[in-house]
């Protein structure tokens, strides 16, 4: 009995997968019904596996994960540089382009006892006016006029444009009106009597400055991801604040061009600044998608 249980149980594998012949599988049975120890070990043949289901899932469901944060984020960082692509192409459409002096430019006329009317030529879409007493004391009115137009404006806004300004001095003191051309030449008198000496409107250089401390950000950061070697986290976190820096010098280049000076600083810096931070997002998911991309890879056989 024993050396038949043996005999059985070497055959049972091939019993319970059907491989055995006729005789071999009566002969199988009939052991079976009179031997417990057998029959329960060919019960445990028949059941499946019993691997455990959490551990064979646990690879999959992070894959899962992984690629589910992956498409999220490829469609927020495709959302992000549309809209800084949109707003890069705005910039460069409603960058200011400054109007040369022509007689036809700007006509002048007294309104009251010592107001003026400015009223501008069709081409210009946009102007702006700064009024102040002479910085000599003397007893008139200093008003500098500035007047461009833009590309937006004229394809999308010309004919909205209000074209006309009026000046009111706080003292009844009569106004001097400047235009100042704002290409590095003397400021033009088209109105009153000017003082001695011309004016000139000189260009904002803080634009420079930012774009060397960018540059100087972006030197030291490098530096330190290389002295980071072998040391990952850190790596990751110095690549994430390298890429404001690298932000800034391409939103500088999509704004003002190659100028680092500019008649308009405040609007060019606000653009320049706006637009840097929608391309940092958008590189920060970026660098985020690569990151998940090589975990899938590691994760997935």
């Amino acid at each position: 009995m024993k050396n038949e249980c043996s005999i059985v149980r070497d055959l049972l594998p091939l019993y319970a997968e059907g491989m055995v012949s006729p005789e071999t599988a009566s002969f199988v049975e009939e052991h079976l019904k009179d031997c417990e120890h057998c029959r329960n070990e060919y019960e445990r043949l028949k059941a499946p596996c019993a691997v455990p289901a959490q551990n064979d899932a646990a690879p999959l469901l992070m894959l899962q994960k992984k690629m589910a944060a992956k498409r999220l984020r490829t469609i927020v960082l495709t959302a992000v540089f549309a809209v800084a692509l949109l707003v890069s192409a705005f910039a460069v459409l409603d960058a200011p382009v400054y109007l040369p002096y022509t007689e036809e430019l700007l006509a002048v006329e007294p309104v009251g006892e010592n107001g003026l009317q400015i009223t501008f030529d069709p081409s210009v879409t946009d102007f702006n006016y700064t009024v102040y007493q002479d910085p000599d004391g003397g007893n008139f009115y200093y008003c500098d006029v500035e007047a461009w137009y833009s590309l937006w404006d004229r394809w999308f806004s010309a004919g909205e444009q209000q074209r006309t300004a009026v000046v009111l001095p706080a003292k009844p003191y009569p106004v001097t009106v400047m235009y100042c051309p704002n290409d590095g030449t003397e400021s033009i008198c088209v109105y009153g009597e000017a003082g001695e000496g011309g004016s000139f409107a000189l260009p904002r250089l803080a634009l420079g400055y930012y774009l060397i401390l960018a540059v100087l950000a972006l030197a030291v950061l490098f530096a330190a991801w290389l002295v980071a070697k072998g040391r990952p986290r850190q790596r990751v976190w110095i690549e994430r604040i390298m890429l404001y820096p690298v932000s800034y010098l391409v939103s500088h280049g999509i704004v003002a061009g190659f100028r680092v000076i500019s008649y308009s600083l405040v609007r060019d810096f606000r653009l320049i600044l706006f637009v840097s931070l929608l391309l940092y997002g958008g590189l920060l998911l970026a660098h985020s998608v690569w990151g998940l991309k090589k975990e899938i890879r590691e994760v997935a056989p």
